[in-house]
């Protein structure tokens, strides 16, 4: 786990990171849980990733302990109810055709194809994606870093709500590519993310992209955080200009 631990460092130091970075993993069995502790009442997936995002707490989630009612259908703990469309109705639209799409275009899990989830630092297990909780300039140098190594861009993909669970780690898994993702009202409300917070999940293999990116960024000085700004001899004010 040593490999996972210098990656953890040389983000959180890069970065200059107010959090650790967070591990997650889907496991689909039982006994890869046993790693993690249950939480004596049942905790949002967003709750869990704040957690050990700042106390590097180590979580099991089996699929019948997600306390967040969205969360358990996207993760496929459950199926469809009547409850979904009734929720989405009250958060975002009195258009019924509309609560449904809202819902049928959200990624999900297959039901039962995982048997939970575990959420840690990440140091201690080889996981699925990492999370990165950061701000726009971070993002940018991280955006950077994955580009400096493959030469590819990256598209985003957001939605009204579930950014950490539907648009965070099932998108990173569907696609196999980073995602970034505006915490939604949930993730403001229960997971106390902050406003100028955003979440970049990336897939396991792409987290070891971009940390050889950041390196490299780093040893040829090159990282733009913070950004230079470009101090120029001072100008007339605009208005100066137009009298």
């Amino acid at each position: 786990m040593e490999r996972l631990k210098e990656i953890s460092s040389d983000f959180k130091r890069i970065l200059c990171l107010k959090y650790f970075p967070v591990a997650v993993k889907f496991c689909k069995n039982k006994d890869e849980l046993e790693k993690g502790k249950i939480p004596a009442e049942k905790l949002t997936f967003c709750q869990m990733v704040k957690l050990a995002s700042q106390g590097r707490w180590q979580l099991s989630c089996p699929s019948d302990y997600m306390g967040c009612f969205t969360a358990q259908l996207i993760f496929g703990f459950r199926k469809e109810e009547e409850k979904d469309l009734k929720h989405h109705m009250l958060q975002f639209t009195d258009d019924e055709e509309l609560a449904k799409s809202i819902i049928a275009v959200k990624p999900k899990l297959k039901f039962g194809e995982i048997e939970g989830i575990l959420v840690g630092p990440l140091d201690d297990f080889e996981p699925d994606f990492v999370i990165l909780i950061l701000d726009s300039a971070q993002a940018l140098l991280v955006i950077e870093a994955y580009g400096a190594i493959t030469g590819e861009d990256l598209s985003f993909r957001n939605g009204t709500s579930s950014a950490l669970c539907s648009y965070g780690v099932v998108v990173a898994y569907q696609t196999k590519k980073p995602n970034l993702s505006i915490p939604c009202v949930g993730a403001k409300r229960y997971g106390l993310f902050q406003d100028n917070e955003l979440v970049f999940t990336l897939p396991l293999d792409s987290t070891l992209k971009i940390q050889e990116g950041l390196l490299m960024l780093e040893k040829t000085n090159r990282l733009h955080l913070p950004i230079v700004n470009g101090f120029l001899s001072p100008t007339k004010p605009v208005d100066y200009l137009i009298k």
